[in-house]
């Protein structure tokens, strides 16, 4: 992958970890390196960012009946 697209991908899980913590200030070093240690950890598992995806659980919106 190129460099490009590797920060590409780093910079969104960053964000994604970012708003799952609450979206604090001042831990942006912290989320960067999650999100390295994220991605290197799914990579030498085989996982790809399509199919990583579809490991998450999907939620689903309440109707009321």
């Amino acid at each position: 992958m190129d460099d490009q697209k590797e920060q590409d991908r780093i910079r969104r899980r960053a964000y994604e970890i970012w708003e799952r913590e609450g979206s604090p200030e001042g831990r942006a070093e912290e989320f960067w390196e999650q999100a390295i240690a994220s991605i290197s950890a799914e990579d030498a598992q085989g996982v790809t960012p399509s199919n990583a995806a579809a490991d998450e659980p999907v939620q689903q919106e309440r109707t009321s009946e």
